[in-house]
């Protein structure tokens, strides 16, 4: 599956599974508490100064119980005193936010009933309560004040389950709603389930104490009463008192007195700045578009760019509610908030479970070729294992010479637990040496170097392994000692050089592996080993990188070859542990292919002197040389670069 496709195949299900939970979470008790504290962060953040509608409070609070020396409630007499103190201040209505539902004296009732058949407009406050009763499992009774020919306007006002004071009181008899029409204000209706506009405390609806409002004459500035619409109420710090939580309480304001939220639904009916819910459907369209727009643009899956395009427009969408609430209008920012959330965290556990089955599909891959270490290196270097390159390799091609002809004398068992020990002998030398472990072929073994990690050394490291290798092979036949096995040797080819490694294969069946021309030349100086003689061999260009790489051993030069499948010769060596030796076959190269016979004599007779003190191994190689420079005189050659050894055959 290509990568565009992956991408549409993981986009689906990431939206779906945003949709799904953002359902789940909508219809989870956590919502309706997430979206209450929406709307009070933004009440409280956007809370601006209280307008100018004419509304004053008269705060019966601790400064004025503390100079009138009484506690609630007062007597009725000083009610009716501020009645009389504020009609003479021309206000244009009173409201009166304490229930007079008992009695006190009848001096006391009496006086304040004359003060109420004034011309001055005012409301008194009624209120609907809860009763139980036996008949009866529950039913609503409206109590008012025992003053019966006043107007009375119904002070309840709408608290959430949370116990916070958010929507404007809508009632017909609601208390703001019956104290404008006294004052002959004309209000438009509020829509249904307006929310109210609540003030900044710093910019408060304007406050005179009760002992003022009482000598108001004498203690307040000429007109500052004057067309306004007073409210009297309690507004002590006693919760519980007629005192309710507002949206301001997440900024750390504490309760507010019932009279001064009656002042902000008025001021706000009189202002028109209540705060109308949008439409339902609306910030829930706002989200599915988002979702879909994000989804889109984040198909192929990138962390960090998710996660700043869902900041971004994050921060779009509570700018936006930001400014529609300052307009008047909540729309919520929270579908949208969550639905990023949710995809963000969707796409990522998308990402992360993607990528974990990606790295236990390569820990799976590569464990048959690699040790476990190298592994998990691997995994965690985020390798791209259907990833496939070209890249310079170290390639090994080991071969067992006579194997298949021991095999015919012996039981299958017996071939199978040789072939096994072998095995398993080889991968660990491979393993041993950083190796990528590439197949058996019959008896036969390919590994390569420098890939899938990188390896600075790697034709240092896959000669190394030969070397092993062969030790191995001779514990191998000390194992094997009185079996046909016994005589098996090991035959390797080494060549450095540029290959496409990668996962290869067909759809139904790949494999990590590496092909071109430097693998057949490995694979075919394994063989050429047969001709030469030799049970390493390895080509010029690995003994340059793996001399580049550190290696100091000395490597015998045995001949310029061409192999089959090439026009072109290569220098092949061989290690050994004479480094005399190993100059003077350097030398004998340069002169052979420089057409130098004369010097090529003297290193072929050097050759075969040091061969005779010593280097008995190497001796039929100098043999070699001997005829093949004397036949190539006697072919008329001499004095020309001598042209490379076919092994076409190999």
């Amino acid at each position: 599956m290509d990568a565009a496709s992956l991408a549409w195949r993981l986009w689906v299900p990431r939206v779906l599974g945003s949709l799904v939970l953002l359902a789940l979470l909508w219809v989870s008790p956590l919502w309706a508490p997430l979206q209450r504290l929406e709307h009070d962060l933004l009440a409280g953040f956007s809370a601006p100064a209280h307008p100018p509608v004419g509304v004053v409070v008269v705060a019966i609070d601790e400064a004025s119980l503390s100079r009138l020396g009484l506690a609630p409630p007062l007597p009725r007499h000083l009610h009716a005193r501020m009645l009389q103190a504020l009609a003479g201040q021309g206000v244009a209505a009173v409201g009166w936010d304490l229930l007079f539902s008992a009695p006190q004296t009848p001096q006391d009732d009496a006086v304040l009933a004359q003060a109420l058949q004034g011309s001055l407009p005012v409301v008194l406050a009624s209120i609907d309560v809860d009763v139980q009763s036996t008949q009866l499992q529950q039913y609503r009774q409206r109590v008012e004040s025992i003053f019966a020919g006043a107007r009375h306007g119904n002070v309840a006002m709408p608290v959430d389950a949370d116990g916070v004071v958010r929507r404007l009181p809508d009632a017909d008899d609601a208390f703001w709603r019956v104290l404008a029409q006294a004052a002959g204000r004309t209000v438009r209706a509020p829509p249904s389930g307006a929310l109210l506009r609540h003030y900044a405390p710093e910019a408060a609806v304007p406050t005179v104490h009760y002992v003022q409002a009482l000598d108001a004459a004498q203690a307040l500035p000429p007109g500052a009463l004057r067309g306004k619409i007073v409210l009297v109420g309690q507004d002590t710090p006693v919760d519980g008192v007629d005192r309710l939580r507002t949206p301001l309480h997440v900024l750390g304001e504490g309760t507010q007195a019932g009279v001064r939220l009656h002042a902000t639904a008025l001021a706000n009916a009189l202002a028109g700045d209540w705060v109308v819910p949008a439409p339902p459907a609306g910030p829930w369209l706002q989200a599915l578009l988002v979702l879909l727009a994000l989804a889109l643009h984040t198909r192929v899956w990138r962390g960090r760019s998710a996660a700043l395009w869902s900041l971004a427009l994050a921060g779009a969408a509570v700018l936006g509610s930001g400014v529609a609430y300052l307009a008047g209008m909540w729309w919520t920012a929270l579908p949208t908030l969550a639905m990023l959330a949710l995809h963000l965290n969707v796409g990522a556990a998308s990402s992360y479970w993607q990528e974990r089955q990606g790295r236990e599909a390569l820990r799976r891959e590569f464990a048959q070729y690699l040790p476990v270490p190298v592994v998990d290196q691997l995994v965690h270097s985020g390798f791209q294992h259907t990833r496939s390159e070209r890249r310079e390799l170290s390639l090994l091609f080991a071969d067992l010479a006579g194997f298949t002809q021991a095999s015919e004398a012996m039981p299958v068992q017996q071939v199978a637990d040789a072939l096994d020990a072998y095995f398993s002998r080889m991968t660990d030398c491979v393993h041993r040496h950083g190796g990528t472990l590439d197949k058996f072929i019959g008896d036969a073994v390919m590994a390569f170097w420098n890939a899938p990690l990188p390896d600075a050394a790697h034709a240092r490291n896959a000669l190394a392994c030969a070397l092993d290798m062969q030790t191995a092979m001779q514990e191998l036949r000390a194992l094997w000692r009185g079996t046909p096995f016994a005589q098996v040797q090991l035959r390797i080819g080494l060549h450095t050089g540029e290959a496409a490694v990668g996962h290869l294969g067909s759809q139904a069946r790949f494999t990590y592996t590496a092909v071109g021309d430097a693998v057949n030349t490995a694979s075919r100086l394994e063989g050429a080993n047969k001709a030469l003689g030799t049970p390493i061999l390895l080509s010029g260009a690995l003994r340059d990188a793996a001399r580049a790489a550190g290696w100091t051993q000395p490597l015998l030069w045995l001949d310029t070859v061409r192999l089959a499948g090439r026009s072109a010769g290569i220098d092949v060596y061989t290690p050994c542990d004479d480094a005399a030796l190993a100059d003077i076959a350097q030398g004998l190269r340069q002169a052979v292919q420089s057409g130098q016979w004369a010097q090529a004599q003297e290193c072929c007779a050097a050759w075969r002197a040091h061969g005779g003190q010593g280097a008995a191994p190497w001796r039929a190689q100098a043999e070699r040389w001997k005829h093949r420079l004397q036949e190539a005189e006697r072919s008329g050659q001499g004095g020309q670069p001598l042209p490379p050894t076919p092994l076409d055959k190999v």
